[in-house]
């Protein structure tokens, strides 16, 4: 491993870039005049949504055309717009869309591109090597074959487990300039802290690590240098000396934003949620309740369960044993739909996947649970919708220019107050959560944590399963720590420490060496 200088601004220069700019319309939503990255580096770069860094990052990494300026890598000047010429200059980028294939294996996508060849037949895939090349991929990164079975079906596996495969992906292209977009944000701290040792790896020897992050403590812990992006614009370049967290903030948003803790927990509310002894594949047993008013969250490492139970309560995933109730009413859902007329709202983790139609607008995405209400018959009454759309997003505070823009223009928080708006609009009693402030900055966590409480204010009961600990910490009034699929035990919020939980989410795990589950949903 090449030893690099201590001083970083003495490091090679990796990309320079100069008067990059991008524009949508008029807005202009990245103006660098000057930016240098370093070798042996890991930069951090914050911002909120709409800051900028999403476009940065497809500049450099040639999805995203710019419209002027130039950057070179390593000398070389990069094409516009290209993913091939960036690819070829030793550019990656690990992005939260996944552009995974879901209908090959792990294996394949691993590979796509250089799958290897039998010896004689250069178009037979050489099916044991692939396996093999594959598998040792993933060890490079600390992962095992019964972490992540190789053969399985990508579309099969969930977010957090799709997310380590990228990041093998990306690390296995041996990339000059490594780009991490949020690769911690739908994982739980054991496998974020793997992903944060692979950064200063790969700085370590040599190369150059952009990591966009939210979770402003990772951040400070990775980071030799710490961008801060406001409108477009660098508005700060800090060493780690500089980057306090109340710096960071401010650099952010202009101000300092309080984290509160919970509101009282109600006392004598109605059970809104009761669960025996629920049994579903990777599941239970779990025993729990939860009132109305009250926020209820769910902690545990990946493949602890917690969205496996938040998706058998929603109905998306069968029981197999025990007995839930809403209210005093027996509860046995058939399927998705048994959940949303119980009067259940669930807002998945996954939202471009799971939640929105980013082509179509947002009066159609955040309309689409009231269809009955705002049609005439079969027949949808536009103005209606239109009226309806418009107050959903005024009550959920999603900034916009108009209805009828796509939802995929929006930033992510906006995305995501949006699918609030949505949920709140079909007057739920239950309110499932899995990981509701996944890729939103630090001001709009604020906004959804006021959403949530909100919820909780109006009577609904809140089940919410984060990797968060700081997030469970500062919203719920209990917390339920899940392990190997059941609750091994439910702290009140005066009670609640991140070691307790850390503790009883591992168990007996070794926190150093424990790797992703099997596969299954977290």
């Amino acid at each position: 491993m090449t030893e690099v200088p201590t001083d970083p601004r003495s490091r090679a220069v990796v990309a320079r870039l100069r008067g990059v700019h991008k524009s949508y319309g008029p807005v202009r939503v990245l103006d660098l005049p000057e930016l240098d990255l370093h070798a042996g580096q890991v930069i951090g770069v914050v911002g909120e949504n709409g800051a900028g860094k999403s476009t940065l990052m497809g500049t450099l990494a040639g999805s995203v055309r710019r419209d002027g300026g130039t950057i070179e890598v390593d000398g070389a000047a990069l094409e516009p717009g290209s993913t091939e010429a960036a690819g070829r200059l030793g550019v990656t980028m690990v992005s939260q869309e996944f552009p995974l294939v879901g209908q090959m294996s792990v294996a394949e996508n691993l590979l796509l591109g250089r799958r290897p060849r039998r010896s004689r037949g250069r178009y037979l895939v050489d099916s044991r090597a692939l396996r093999a090349e594959a598998e040792e991929m993933l060890a490079e990164i600390g992962l095992s074959a019964a972490a992540i079975p190789v053969n399985r079906q990508v579309r099969a596996l969930p977010v957090p487990t799709r997310q380590m495969i990228e990041i093998a992906k990306a690390w296995g292209r041996r990339p000059r300039l490594l780009i991490l977009d949020e690769p911690t944000s739908s994982l739980g701290p054991v496998e974020a802290a793997m992903v944060l040792g692979l950064a200063r790896r790969h700085a370590e020897g040599g190369g150059t690590v952009l990591f966009i992050g939210h979770r402003l403590d990772e951040v400070r812990e990775v980071s030799d240098r710490v961008l801060v992006l406001r409108n477009g614009r660098l508005v700060a370049d800090l060493q780690p000396g500089e980057a306090t967290e109340e710096r960071l903030i401010r650099e952010m948003v202009g101000g300092e934003i309080a984290h509160a803790a919970p509101k009282a927990r109600p006392t004598g509310s109605d059970v809104v949620l009761r669960i025996e002894e629920l049994t579903a594949d990777g599941l239970g047993p779990v025993t729990l309740e939860v009132r109305a008013g009250e926020i209820v969250g769910l902690a545990g490492l990946m493949g602890s369960g917690r969205s496996r139970l938040i998706h058998t309560v929603a109905g998306a995933q069968p029981a197999t044993g025990g007995r839930m109730w809403l209210a005093d009413t027996a509860y046995a859902p058939r399927g998705p739909r048994d959940g949303t007329t119980a009067g259940i709202a669930l807002i998945p983790e996954d939202r471009k996947e799971q939640s929105l139609v980013p082509f179509a607008s947002i009066s159609s995405n955040v309309t689409v649970s009231i269809l009955e209400r705002i049609s005439r018959g079969v027949l949808l009454e536009p103005r209606r919708q239109r009226d309806e759309a418009q107050a959903i997003a005024a009550h959920v505070n999603v900034r916009m220019q108009s209805v009828e823009q796509p939802i995929g223009s929006l930033s992510g928080g906006n995305q995501q107050r949006a699918i609030f708006g949505r949920a709140f609009a079909t007057r739920p009693r239950l309110l499932l959560l899995d990981e509701p402030t996944r890729g939103v900055d630090v001001g709009a966590k604020a906004e959804i944590y006021e959403l949530i409480d909100r919820a909780a204010d109006e009577g609904m009961a809140v089940l919410v399963a984060s990797s968060e600990l700081e997030e469970l910490l500062s919203i719920c009034h209990r917390i339920a720590v899940m392990n190997h699929g059941r609750t091994v035990e439910v702290i009140d919020h005066g009670d609640a420490t991140k070691e307790r939980i850390m503790t009883a989410a591992a168990g007996t795990a070794n926190l150093t060496t424990t790797a992703p589950g099997n596969g299954a949903i977290a």
